[in-house]
């Protein structure tokens, strides 16, 4: 009942700060070409994670730049080759509403990107949020209930597979 009552709350607060960002008409041609600087925010499901490196593979295949934001005690299980490029954050820097503390969110404020890409094929507010946090013309996610206030591009889901659903993913970025 307790977490029923802050995920509410947590919604709230959420909603009263995206008020705030500018969700002005973007053209979405080229917008994938066009990019060179990429958000990722990795899953936070264990067994979603590894299946996401795919997408860090298509982006650095494209020789594009991105910036990785996981938990700290995901940094271990990265390849090498993607350790240097994150953004780490602790169980530390969550609030009692399970959002990013005032730190994290100072900080991503700072960051500016061309396009922000969230990995979560489940609700995940924190994740969401952390989408929303650093300045991006584009942020892109799958479709979840309520991701019409997060992201301009949504991915449907049709898969109960990652693999195949971050495959479907790949094939929709291609399209921009």
């Amino acid at each position: 009942m307790i977490n029923f009552f802050k995920d509410k709350i947590a919604s709230y607060v959420i909603e009263n700060r995206l008020k705030k960002i500018d969700h002005s008409q973007i053209s979405f041609k080229n917008v994938f070409t066009s990019s060179s600087d990429f958000f990722v925010v990795m899953p936070a499901d264990d067994s979603e994670f590894h299946s996401s490196f795919e997408v860090l593979d298509f982006l650095e295949s494209n020789k594009k730049n991105f910036t990785i934001f996981l938990q700290d005690f995901r940094v271990s299980l990265m390849p090498l080759k993607y350790r240097h490029n994150t953004f780490v954050h602790e169980i530390a820097d969550t609030n009692r509403l399970k959002l990013p503390s005032a730190n994290v969110q100072h900080k991503l404020n700072q960051l500016k990107f061309d396009a922000a890409i969230d990995l979560n094929r489940k609700d995940n507010l924190f994740c969401s949020f952390i989408t929303n946090l650093v300045k991006a013309k584009v942020r892109i996610g799958f479709r979840k209930n309520g991701s019409d206030r997060f992201y301009n591009i949504q991915v449907a889901i049709n898969e109960d597979a990652a693999e195949k659903s971050y495959k479907n993913f790949l094939n929709c970025l291609n399209m921009f």
